[in-house]
């Protein structure tokens, strides 16, 4: 299955630009109805936000996501909280769910992430 994904970051310090990895967000190429974001515990107010806009596509009935829906996304993050990395492609997962708990286990063993483009 392709999908499309990005990786969210944060500035744990906003006196400091570093930035550390915290969630991904991940839908289909070919079913555009895939989507699933996931979090690191300890992030709920980022992890709410994206429940939002999950909610408001159930709301309005969207079965599915328009292709360029991730670069939609992209940006609703200020610069001054953090960043999300370009959406990028990959073939390696059965599903989006499989693809966001392994980013996130990436993540959590501090292993360095490779995207795949």
């Amino acid at each position: 299955m392709k999908i499309r994904y990005f990786i969210e970051y944060k500035r744990p310090d906003p006196n400091k630009w570093e930035m550390i990895p915290i969630g991904v967000w991940a839908h289909g190429v070919d079913d555009r109805s895939a989507f699933e974001v996931g979090y690191l515990p300890g992030y709920d107010d980022e992890e709410w936000d994206a429940q939002c806009v999950i909610n408001r596509m159930v709301e309005q009935d969207i079965r599915e996501l328009p292709a360029d829906f991730l670069e939609q996304r992209r940006d609703a993050v200020p610069v001054y909280l953090g960043s999300r990395t370009m959406p990028v492609e990959t073939d390696k997962y059965g599903s989006v769910t499989k693809l966001v708990n392994d980013v996130l286990e990436q993540i959590i063993s501090g292993k360095q992430l490779l995207l795949d483009g």
